[in-house]
């Protein structure tokens, strides 16, 4: 495996020196072309991704969001502050096993 792993690294290190000569060789004004047509690329795709996900915002498939309103909480008066709590038991009790 470490000899697949060092072959694999000779080889890329082979391709990026080709590949740094080859661009090294063209004119400068060739260069600013290539890197303005990958930056045009990755701004189109951006905006595309961008333009999608706002045209997806809130549609989730046609549903519409119902809105609960909220019912008036009555709080206890002073005179019913001893009974504020009161215990209620939903049978939640453990039974003994006699």
């Amino acid at each position: 495996m470490k000899k697949l792993i060092e072959r694999l690294n000779a080889w890329t290190d082979r391709q990026d020196e080709r590949l740094r000569v080859w661009l090294e060789a063209l004119p400068q004004r060739t260069k600013n072309i290539v890197v303005f047509v990958i930056f045009s690329l990755f701004a189109i795709g951006a905006l595309f991704s961008f333009g999608a996900a706002l045209y997806q915002i809130g549609r989730e498939n046609g549903r519409r969001i119902e809105i609960e309103h909220i019912e008036q909480f009555n709080l206890p008066q002073k005179q019913d502050s001893i009974h504020l709590f009161n215990h209620y038991d939903y049978g939640t009790e453990q039974k003994s096993h006699d």
